[in-house]
């Protein structure tokens, strides 16, 4: 008899949290590049890279919870 391997169910439930965050920190960066692309200034740049330390962050923390499951 063969067991599939089964995912702990705080491993989905953080897997569902982090994919949210990302969706919405991508649509985040999206604004934030489209309103730099519209006008270039500091606080527009400062955003675009905000948006995307943000990104990282939230793919970081994916890829930790993949190996610690």
């Amino acid at each position: 008899m063969t067991t599939t391997p089964t995912i702990p169910a705080t491993t989905v439930v953080l897997r569902s949290v982090l994919e949210d965050d990302f969706a919405l920190a991508c649509c985040e960066w999206s604004e934030a590049r489209s309103q730099q692309q519209q006008k270039d200034t500091p606080a527009h740049r400062t955003a675009v890279a905000e948006a995307g330390a943000r990104i990282d962050a939230v793919l970081d923390m994916y890829l930790e919870a993949r190996v610690a499951a």
